[in-house]
């Protein structure tokens, strides 16, 4: 296999895009599981504490490939089969195929969010009202955002041309575990609205990491060699300039993953709301906070390699085509020895950073009427260090209804500001159910290439209500 197609092949089989769900990250009630999105949230929250025993968040999109007639459920059933264009099996015409959308550039982003055993409580420290929690979070997300495609010609069945200059690319896909630290408290508590600041201080644990670069424009060339009378195509990279990154707990050897930590690092969060409520009511009538997400890196020890130079045949190179690899290292050590002649040089460090997937969260929320809220949030991918991941951009409009035992509501989401996909959420006690796009989980769509589910599963006081909160507060009035 060509060294850019494995490359590439590894990055995507991880790589697609997605987002989180925002709208339950908006209920009063969601407590420390809102903290990653808002750290004030959870000071809003009337219950005094709340648990979650786990919950987790799977998002799934990509622009660069789709599966025909086929919902997630239905997946479950019935194979699939990449698309053949010499037997005119297409995904236009064939339900159940694997097949390609061949853009000039491909988007790809993937999240997985799963958040472990968590708490917050409230706690009045010298007459001071303090929100506080800890939580554990175990993470995976790649980025990959406007990556030339070139395979977008053989996909087509074209031919490949003759020149074709492939433009610098970055991707990554990064595994780590997070302890975070959730504080927030009133800034101004005799004022007529009550403002909050909040923090998520955060522990990270470097687990897996793969990190691909391309510095330069690669020239591609394509020439044909006569080969036992036949034309055989041959495709030679120059003007290459590449870096690549790992660090994985996966032992190729024993085929097992053991889990240890490759990496630490700090991350920070920082927030501020304004709730617009009236002192003995528990709906409010207007909220805006703004955060800023992620801010920190994380550092693996790993493996660092370069390939620099200026003629490597990838397709038709007998050395590649007749050799098989265990590992992501003896591969690169392959290619280092015919790169440079000695399978050490390309090796440059054990050190690398990826910077957190910093961004910027507004949210606005108003309330309608009784417990039913109107609300809109904006995240935008804002990368700080040079080496980073970099999240979706979304906006999302959502209607929501919030009670104590129960908590529902839809949403309507432009991702990248530009798909529009369909979603909601239920609380149900202490169970939680939700999804951004929620139509390609059961519907079938003509081409499958996104979805994704929240589940849940928290202990708070949701046998509580508004009149018991009260009789047990203290009263005053004269």
């Amino acid at each position: 296999m060509s060294f850019n197609k494995s490359l590439f092949f590894i990055l995507f089989s991880l790589s697609a895009s997605g987002q989180e769900n925002l709208t339950f990250s908006n209920d009063l009630f969601s407590g420390i599981n809102s903290a990653p999105f808002s750290p004030t949230q959870p000071f809003f929250n009337e219950n005094s504490w709340d648990v979650n025993l786990f919950s987790e968040s799977i998002n799934v999109e990509n622009d660069y490939a789709y599966i025909s007639n086929k919902s997630f459920l239905s997946l479950r059933n019935g194979s699939i089969q990449t698309a053949d264009i010499r037997n005119n099996v297409r995904g236009s015409n064939t339900a159940g195929v694997l097949d390609f959308y061949n853009k000039d550039l491909g988007n790809f982003y993937f999240n997985s969010d799963i958040l472990g055993p968590s708490f917050s409580l409230k706690q009045n420290i010298k007459g001071k009202v303090f929100q506080l929690g800890i939580y554990s979070r175990l993470r995976t997300q790649g980025s990959a955002l406007k990556v030339d495609n070139y395979f977008r010609f053989g996909n087509q069945g074209l031919q490949d041309p003759d020149f074709y200059d492939l433009k610098p690319f970055d991707m990554k896909v990064v595994n780590w575990g997070e302890i975070g630290f959730n504080m927030a408290t009133e800034l101004f508590p005799y004022a007529a609205q009550k403002w909050v600041v909040g923090a998520n201080f955060k522990y990270e644990i470097g687990l897996d990491a793969v990190d691909v670069k391309s510095f330069d424009v690669v020239k591609l060339k394509q020439t044909f060699v006569e080969e036992n009378g036949a034309q055989k195509q041959t495709i030679s990279a120059e003007n290459y300039n590449l870096e690549t990154n790992f660090a994985t707990n996966y032992n190729f050897d024993s085929r097992r993953y053991e889990l240890k930590q490759n990496g630490k690092g700090f991350g920070l969060d920082l927030g501020i709301s304004m709730l617009d409520k009236d002192e003995n009511a528990d709906n409010y009538n207007f909220k805006a906070s703004f955060s800023v997400l992620d801010l920190g890196k994380i550092n693996f020890k790993g493996q660092k390699n370069v390939f620099k130079g200026n003629n490597f045949v990838i397709v038709n190179n007998p050395d590649l085509d007749n050799s098989e690899f265990i590992s992501p290292q003896q591969y690169l050590e392959f290619l280092s020895n015919l790169v440079y002649g000695d399978k050490n040089v390309s090796l440059q460090g054990t050190d690398f950073t990826v910077g957190l997937p910093t961004s910027l969260h507004l949210n606005l929320s108003k309330n309608i009427t009784g417990n039913q809220y109107l609300n809109f949030d904006i995240i935008q991918r804002s990368p700080v260090f040079e080496n980073s991941l970099k999240r979706s951009n979304v906006f999302t409009s959502s209607y929501t209804v919030q009670k104590n035992f129960v908590g529902y509501g839809g949403s309507v989401s432009l991702y990248e500001y530009k798909k529009l996909q369909f979603g909601g959420y239920l609380r149900l006690g202490p169970l939680i159910l939700g999804s951004s796009n929620f139509f390609p989980l059961i519907f079938k769509q003509k081409k499958l290439n996104s979805g994704d589910f929240f589940i849940g599963l928290k202990i708070y006081p949701f046998w509580d209500n508004e009149f018991k909160r009260h009789r047990r507060a203290d009263c005053n009035c004269e």
